[in-house]
């Protein structure tokens, strides 16, 4: 790579646009960058790795490059060109910076930009605007980062000399950015996972393990606290003491011995099966002991309560016994309440039965009432037979139970014109089929007249869409006409419209020409004045020409006079003396004379110019004026042209649009015909819809005279009924139907008249059906009344009562004599059971036996009781230990079993990480495997900086790469030593001198540099820059150093020495001078005698 130009604006401490042309700076190969501190030389090497990488290089901040120096609008940016290889690029970045509001006050942030151009075929072409795709196509070029490449490029020395002397893991930090071992980090990293995982694996087994050996140790101490209890009650204490042993030979016990578990595992099987069978024993006596000590105390209980309870039998009997009047006296209330309680039913029956007969003799008035009030034809109110005689008699007996009870009344049924409520029935049915006749024809008149009215608005709906159809073709035909007269119209404007767009045409062409001719004669005057100038103009020049020529004359009879000599004949006529020679004034040169002639031939070229554009105006208006028709350029009139024009152009739009319009017209046409076609079939439509409504308007006058012949014979044949509907309902429609009818000799009903009819006749068949029901229900009440009597008196006998009234008094409440009840049966179980406990053989014999000490009897039992529970602890716990350890041992045994591989596959994994890693047993030098690595390409850099070293130091130092184990364990592999040739000692890098440490760091800098170059594919880097350091070194190891850069400049690359180092400026020539000042800092490039701002 090599630089040949950089400018940089509002940069660092640049406030101004600074241009530094690296073709000229390294013309010579070596060049200089020197100022005074902080002017800004290694700002110009952050412009060049920010226009690279969008970064400066070390610990910079890159969003302080923008110079506080620069005025508020100014705009930060870098533009670099470079070629790399053959390929030439410039590179312009400017970072994101905060700039004044276009609108308003304060500021707004612009963000980053890049544009990246490439020369191409001679010309620059924009390869990307995008700054990921800027950062490819760089890192495709270039070969390296912005690490790399400021550490190659660039050589900070004050870095160097730190990596000089550098601990491992320092310089282990500087080494991965410079070198990729991602593939050998990556092979560290996956053994390091690989092992992570392997002790995840063995961890979680060894938890296994751990926790069924804490599960084993807690059964164990289980086993050994119930053996303890049990040898306090007996137990063995070798048993006891065995377990104490396991439990303590527990804790010693590592995953890592399988043998070791396995064996406690068979130990500890046979001694649980021991202590389990142990347990059972000693349960099966205490239960024994438990059971003969619970029945001991049971008998004790017993014999006690049979003693209480012959005590108390005798006192409830003597109670029972002071009691025994008023029991007597409740037996027998209880006694008489039981038999009334037997015939309560029959007499609820009687009182209920006289109860509906109350209520039936009332229905059958309330029903002979609305009789009375419906059949009217024939039939009198106050007729006898239909008086008292309608509602039945029945005698109802009394409370007493003599024969006077039994009788009833005869119920008299003939009740209208001697017939029976049936026979009303019956007579009022006959009428129903032809009242039902005279409604069904009254229904269908009904419809008749709705239809009548439907088919009389049919036929006004007709004669209007008649009228309306003829009036709509009158106008479709009024539209056929119009329709045709503008075909006609538009077709006559498409056969004009040719001529019209050409007439058009030719008024706007005599406009423009008009327009044009116009602007022509204001151009002659013109440029006829132009003329008359351009030639007055000539003739001053030619003026002023022949007055130089007459002067140069004049002037050159003066410089013959100034030649004249007194005593010497004169050149021009010979004469000696010279009493009046010319005078000479001021000098006319040749280029005077000169620049006069070119002056006037210039002027009479542009009066000839004037006259030949003045002919050519004049030809044409000449020629618009006679194409126009027009005298002068005065008589042109441009508005008349003008409006010409506009007429022209309005016939031809409007014969434009008719035409366009034609083919829309002709189809409004055929739309127009093809309406009145339809409305003429509608007219006919509408004539035959009129006569068919017609036809059946008459049909329906017809059938509505049939109909009114038929229900006038039915209405005059239902005066036969008994209810009497015609007379009512002729009164309520006498008005309507004479109106309506007054010259018809029948008589002819309304409706209203039939509803009521039918009404009335429903209501009067209703009302003798209910009459005849009332009747035929108080018949049946009275029969079940006296049926109720009968049975109720031979109830009452039997129960043992004389009449009806005393059986119910004897009648008690059920509450009442269920109490009563309730007491006597307990007064009779109480005494039966006193009786009973003191005749119980068990209560004689206990009365005879000796008090039982209770007390006694139940501590033995207590006692039995805890050993028992004692024991089912123990064979509990036993039992639980066993199925415990099962569970335990074959979980551990298969913990054990599947161990053994992964420790051994961990154990190998291990070591190999641990190896890579720079630990473990078998990697004595504790260096990783990026380290060794690192460590071979540290050794070549040694190499290679030990080229430049030998030259600079005169051959006694060389840098030798040092894999020495670093103290107290810190990693090591990558340690640098310096061997003194002179005295053959190795010795640490820190105990150089600064000089020595300069030109080693220097050294060490080249060597990476070239090592890195060779990294990144053999790389070259044409422009070089060594930043500062060169002031620790004298006269004749600067020379040496000197020699080294310059030999750098092999195959054309420049190299750049950054320093403020005053005697660098008598060695190289070639210099780019940095000075600051309070406004800002500029650069200038100085040659071997000569300095020019850049």
């Amino acid at each position: 790579m090599r630089i040949h130009h950089l400018r940089a604006t509002a940069f660092g401490p640049f406030p101004d646009e600074v241009s530094v042309d690296f073709d000229e700076l390294t013309a010579a190969g070596l060049f200089l960058i020197h100022g005074p501190t902080g002017a800004g030389k290694t700002s110009l090497l952050d412009a060049i790795c920010f226009a690279l990488f969008a970064d400066v290089p070390g610990l910079r901040d890159k969003r302080g490059i923008v110079s506080d120096h620069a005025a508020p609008s100014a705009v930060p940016s870098v533009e670099l060109e470079f070629t790399c290889g053959t390929r030439r690029f410039i590179l312009r970045r400017s970072p994101a910076h905060l700039r004044a509001k276009k609108r308003g006050t304060g500021t707004i942030e612009t963000p980053a930009t890049v544009a990246l151009s490439e020369h191409l075929d001679g010309e620059w072409v924009v390869v990307s605007t995008r700054n990921d795709e800027t950062a490819e196509v760089l890192h495709d070029v270039l070969g390296m980062g912005k690490e790399q490449f400021a550490k190659v490029a660039m050589l900070p020395q004050g870095e160097f000399a730190a990596f000089l002397t550098a601990k491992d893991d320092e310089r282990r930090a500087l080494l991965e950015k410079l070198f990729d071992i991602t593939r050998f980090a990556d092979v560290e990293e996956w053994l390091v996972d690989a092992r992570r995982s392997s002790e995840a694996t063995v961890a979680g087994l060894r938890a296994g393990i751990d926790t069924d050996l804490a599960r084993l140790a807690d059964v164990v101490a289980r086993s050994t606290a119930s053996g303890e209890d049990e040898s306090h009650a007996g137990a063995s204490d070798d048993a006891a003491g065995s377990d104490e042993r396991l439990l303590e030979g527990l804790p010693a016990l590592d995953p890592d011995s399988p043998d070791a578990i396995r064996g406690l595992l068979e130990t500890m099987a046979t001694r649980i099966e021991v202590t389990l069978s142990e347990a059972m024993v000693r349960l099966d006596a205490a239960s024994s002991a438990d059971v003969a000590a619970a029945s001991a105390f049971q008998d004790g209980r017993s014999v006690q309560s049979l003693r209480e309870r012959a005590s108390a039998a005798r006192v409830s009997l003597g109670a029972l016994e002071s009691a025994q009047d008023e029991i007597a006296r409740a037996r027998s209330v209880h006694d008489r309440a039981t038999r009334a309680g037997s015939v309560r039913g029959d007499l609820a029956a009687v009182e209920r039965a006289r109860a509906e007969v109350h209520r039936r003799q009332a229905s059958v008035a309330e029903a002979h009432a609305a009789v009375s009030r419906l059949v009217t034809t024939g039939f009198d109110s106050s007729d006898t037979a239909v008086g008292d005689s309608a509602v039945p008699r029945t005698a109802l007996p009394d409370s007493g139970l003599v024969d006077k009870d039994r009788g009833t009344d005869r119920v008299d049924a003939e009740v209208v014109h001697g017939r029976s409520p049936e026979a009303l029935v019956r007579v009022l049915r006959q009428h129903d089929d032809n009242l039902r006749e005279l409604l069904r024809l009254d229904a269908e008149r009904t419809a008749r007249a709705r239809r009548a009215r439907e088919q009389l608005r049919d036929m006004e709906a007709a004669t209007s869409v008649l009228q309306s159809a003829a009036e709509r073709r009158t106008t479709a035909s009024d539209r056929v006409e119009a329709a045709t007269a503008a075909v006609t119209a538009s077709l006559d404007a498409t056969t004009s419209l040719a001529g019209l767009e050409q007439a058009a045409a030719e008024a706007r062409s005599r406009v423009d020409l008009a327009r044009r001719t116009l602007d022509d004669g204001a151009l002659l005057d013109r440029l006829v004045r132009e003329s008359a100038d351009a030639r007055s103009r000539a003739q001053d020049a030619r003026d002023h020409e022949l007055d130089l020529v007459a002067r140069r004359l004049s002037q050159m009879a003066a410089e013959l006079a100034e030649r004249l000599v007194d005593g010497e004949a004169c050149s021009v006529c010979g004469a000696t003396a010279h009493p009046s020679p010319a005078q000479g004034g001021r000098q006319v040169t040749e280029a005077e004379l000169d620049a006069a002639r070119v002056a006037h031939a210039d002027l009479v070229a542009a009066h000839h110019e004037c006259e030949v554009r003045v002919t050519t105006t004049r030809t044409r208006i000449e020629e618009a004026l006679r194409q126009l028709a027009v005298a002068s350029v005065e008589e042109l009139d441009l508005d008349a042209f003008e409006f010409g024009s506009v007429e022209a152009t309005r016939r031809h739009d409007t014969a434009r649009a008719l035409a366009a319009e034609h083919a829309q017209r002709t189809a409004h046409l055929d739309a127009a015909r093809a309406a009145l076609t339809a409305l003429e079939d509608s007219v006919a439509a509408a004539r035959h819809e009129l006569t068919r409504v017609s036809a059946m308007a008459e049909q329906t006058r017809e059938d509505e005279e049939s109909a009114r012949v038929a229900m006038s014979a039915l209405w005059i044949s239902h005066a036969d009924c008994p209810c009497g509907s015609t007379s009512a309902a002729e009164s309520s429609d006498n008005a309507a139907r004479t109106e309506a009818h007054a010259a018809d000799s029948e008589p002819f009903p309304g409706s209203d008249a039939v509803a009521e009819l039918a009404s009335r006749h429903r209501a009067a068949v209703d009302s003798a059906a209910a009459w005849a029901e009332a009747v035929a229900r108080h018949a049946e009440t009275a029969e079940r009344l006296k049926a109720a009597l009968d049975a109720g008196l031979i109830a009452v006998t039997d129960a043992g009562f004389e009449s009806f009234s005393e059986a119910t008094d004897a009648v008690l409440p059920s509450g009442e004599l269920q109490r009563i009840g309730d007491r006597l049966r307990d007064h009779d179980r109480a005494r039966a059971g006193a009786l009973s406990v003191l005749h119980d053989p068990m209560v004689m014999a206990a009365e005879e036996a000796l008090p039982p000490d209770l007390a006694l009897l139940e501590r033995e039992a207590v006692a039995a009781r805890s050993a028992l529970l004692a024991a089912k602890s123990a064979q509990t716990e036993a039992a639980g230990a066993q199925r415990s350890f099962r569970a335990i041992r074959s979980s551990l045994t298969a913990g054990l079993d599947a161990a053994g591989p992964a420790l051994a596959h961990h154990h190998r994994v291990k070591d190999l990480a641990d190896t890579f890693s720079g630990g473990g047993l078998n990697n004595t030098l504790r260096m990783r495997l990026t380290s060794y690595v690192l460590a071979a390409r540290l050794d070549k850099v040694a190499r290679l900086a030990n080229e430049r070293l030998r030259i600079m130091g005169d051959g006694r130092y060389s840098l030798e790469h040092s894999d020495r184990l670093a103290a107290r364990g810190a990693r090591s592999g990558l340690g640098l030593r310096v061997l003194d040739q002179w005295t053959g000692v190795s010795r640490e890098t820190s105990t150089l001198s600064g000089g020595e440490a300069f030109m080693a760091s220097l050294a060490l800098a080249l060597g990476l540099a070239d090592a890195v170059r060779e990294e990144s594919g053999g790389f070259d880097l044409g422009t070089l820059f060594v930043d500062e350091g060169f002031g620790t070194l004298d006269d004749e190891s600067l020379e040496q150093v000197i020699s080294v850069l310059d030999s750098l400049r092999e195959g054309g690359r420049a190299v750049g020495v950054v320093s403020h180092v005053g005697e660098l400026r008598s060695r190289i020539t070639h210099q780019l001078v940095v000075r600051k000042t309070a406004s800002g800092s500029t650069v200038a490039i100085a040659g071997p005698g000569s300095e020019s701002a850049a």
